[in-house]
This record gives structure tokens, sequence and C-alpha cells, in this order.
């Protein structure tokens, strides 16, 4: 019996959308200090991409055993996201750059994470970071999706702020939190698929 509960486990990505209430809750009572930077969904999202980015670590057992698993998660995310904004408060710091994709108007995203090397890289090479991208894009919210075109478009943040109906305070910290929900989940992906196979 046991042995054949372990055919039917849950896919990690339904068990998160399935206890999502849950974690809002949690969000609502452990957040508290990082909620006056970032929105409920903002943050519950990213507890999302961190339990994906650790899934190797989990086994599915039980309904409570999960439950106490994406509460540690969810502790970590949160007492990460404190120190974010504790250092953002301080130093800006390097942030992701996200440029255009080179004037190229067949790529419909027109974006691209910048390169961390330097040094001649291959047209399939960029070809296939440009489909990365694309496909990371669309797994943020609309909201993100449409910061980070603008951002490509290079838009101004004032008219961001107006754009989005937020202070230009507001847009620029939500921009910053697109940036980085981009850059995690790029490098997140990109881990997953491994590295290019040489021709």
């Amino acid at each position: 019996m046991i042995n054949d509960m372990s055919d039917a486990t849950p896919d990690l990505s339904a068990l998160l959308e399935r206890n999502r209430a849950r974690l809002v809750g949690f969000v609502r009572g452990e957040g508290k200090q990082v909620l006056r930077f970032e929105s409920e969904d903002d943050l519950v999202q990213g507890i999302h991409v961190h339990a994906l980015a650790v899934e190797e670590h989990f086994e599915y057992r039980s309904d409570n055993e999960f439950i106490a698993w994406l509460f540690t998660v969810a502790r970590q995310h949160i007492v990460n996201r404190q120190r974010y904004w504790s250092a953002a408060r301080r130093d800006g710091g390097n942030m992701l750059r996200v440029t255009s994709g080179g004037g190229n108007s067949s790529v419909s995203s027109g974006i691209r994470p910048a390169a961390s090397q330097t040094g001649p890289g291959t047209l399939a090479g960029k070809r296939e970071q440009l489909a990365l991208a694309t496909k990371v894009v669309g797994l943020l919210s609309e909201r993100d999706q449409r910061l980070i075109q603008w951002m490509s478009e290079d838009v101004p943040l004032e008219e961001v702020a107006e754009r989005l109906d937020l202070t230009y305070d507001a847009a620029k910290r939500a921009r910053l939190r697109a940036m980085e929900r981009f850059r995690q989940t790029f490098e997140l992906i990109q881990k997953k698929a491994g590295p290019p196979e040489e021709a």
C-alpha cells in the first residue's frame, strides 16, 4: 500500500498551488516586515521559486510534512528578503541588468539577461539564451512581464510610475523586484536545463 502511494506522489507545483491559501496566511503572520516593501503575491511567488529551487531536498510523505517543509522554506525566504531590503536601504548594490535584444525585432520578448562573462559567443548560444529568457518572462506575473518589457525598451521610471499609477519610489521597488525575480528564475531554469550540448 505504502509503495503504491509513492507512485501517486503529487507534483511540487501542484502542491504549492493547492496550499497557496495556507501560505498566504503564513506570510501575513511571519512576513510583516517584508510586506512593507512587497505585496503578498510578490512574497508568495518568491517562496514558490525558492521551493522549486530546493526541490531536490524534498520528499513527499504526507500533506502535514509538506506543509512543515513549505513553512521552513518560507521562513528562509522571508529572512533572505529581510536581509535584501535591509541591504537595499543601506546600499542599492549591483542589480541585474536587462538589456535590449540588440535591436532584433524578430525577438518578441526583446530582452535577455546581461552577459556575466566576456568573450565571443556563438550565434546558437545567444539564440538559446534568448529562447530561455522568453520562456522565463512567460513564467513571471503579468505586471513583472510588463516591467521587464518596459525596462528593455528604456521606458523612463517616471513613465512606468504613471502607467502603473504608482509613486516613483513604489515603481522603482516594483521594477527591482521584477528584475530580481527574472534573474532568479532565469538562473533556476538554466540550471535545470543543464549545459548546452556541444555540436
